[in-house]
């Protein structure tokens, strides 16, 4: 596996983060059609956030230039 560098890994966290959001508007709105497939998806999400969490988490150093992990989860109001 390639090494991925901590700015590639902020752009995943991110469309990663929008996906989901996506896909938890799909569960919530009455016109989905197969819940449990967006449901399988969502985890599949759920589960590659968490591993990119770790992967920045463990990359980003004090005082970096980077935000915190939690200001990039941030939902938009």
């Amino acid at each position: 596996m390639s090494n991925l560098d901590l700015s590639t890994i902020l752009v995943c966290i991110q469309s990663v983060q929008k996906q989901i959001e996506y896909f938890e508007g799909l569960l919530e709105s009455e016109t989905v059609r197969d819940k449990a497939e967006i449901q399988e998806l969502l985890l599949s999400y759920d589960q590659a956030a968490e591993n990119l969490k770790e992967a920045y988490i463990a990359m980003r150093t004090p005082g970096s230039n980077y935000p915190e992990y939690e200001s990039l989860i941030k939902k938009n109001l």
